[in-house]
């Protein structure tokens, strides 16, 4: 056997050893130390109470007649009448129409005989004018009807008091978790928080309007809304640890 050979055998060896012996390395030492201390699991939660500034109201019209085409020509008629109404009282709001829906309306004894057509449109109206908010809607409902508000807190105003929930809710989690410390006998210096995690995000009910009529010299009179108000929550659980 060459020199070169015998040096090229000795290395494979080498190798070979080191190989196995990182292999029969116990994998424990790789891993890091288990954890000591009391682990607590806390929650902390935080609630504001804002008053609405977003309102969505619901407008329908909904026509009758043996001819289609007649009870479309009126559906489409007076919703473009309305939704110019709608436009000219409040500019910035904005207005979708939505649900076109045309069906056949049977009568007679077995409700075979074809009596007519019905259609029906919907008109949504948002806006954060509140307070021009009655005329608005007074002007609309001479062609169209109300269906419904929904009073609400606009997207800017959920995502500007969410800084305040978090931090709300964080301290009160803080708090929590500070006074179950003190009942452990633990100093505030050896309490150690590992691990966050923010529940949903809860709204609470949104009141419908409540609407009165008042006295006016316009064709409908200029109904009366209460927005209300609306409760925003948000919870976080939290992870801490007290060493020893």
């Amino acid at each position: 056997m060459t020199r070169h050979s015998i040096g090229k055998a000795m290395l494979t060896v080498l190798l070979a050893t080191g190989s196995a012996a990182f292999a029969q390395a116990p994998i424990a030492n790789l891993q890091p130390p288990p954890a000591t201390g009391t682990l607590l699991l806390m929650s902390g939660a935080a609630e504001m109470e804002l008053a609405n500034d977003e309102a969505v109201a619901h407008f329908f019209y909904e026509a009758q007649d043996p001819d289609l085409a007649k009870a479309q020509s009126l559906v489409n008629q007076r919703v473009g009448d309305g939704t110019a109404a709608l436009k000219k009282a409040d500019p910035q709001a904005q207005i979708e129409t939505a649900g076109y829906s045309s069906y056949p309306v049977y009568s007679g004894p077995s409700n075979r005989t074809l009596a007519g057509w019905r259609v029906r449109q919907g008109v949504s109206l948002r806006t954060g004018n509140l307070v021009a908010l009655p005329k608005t809607v007074a002007a609309a409902q001479s062609t169209l009807s109300l269906g419904g508000i929904d009073f609400r807190l606009a997207k800017a105003t959920r995502d500007k008091v969410d800084a305040q929930l978090i931090a709300q809710a964080i301290a009160n989690m803080n708090a929590r978790i500070a006074a179950a410390a003190q009942a452990l006998g633990v100093p505030a210096q050896r309490i150690r928080l590992e691990e966050l995690d923010f529940g949903g995000r809860e709204s609470g009910p949104r009141p419908m309007a409540m609407a009165r009529m008042s006295a006016s010299a316009d064709t409908v009179p200029t109904p009366t809304f209460e927005a209300g108000v609306s409760t925003e929550r948000l919870t976080v659980n939290g992870k801490a640890r007290l060493l020893p």
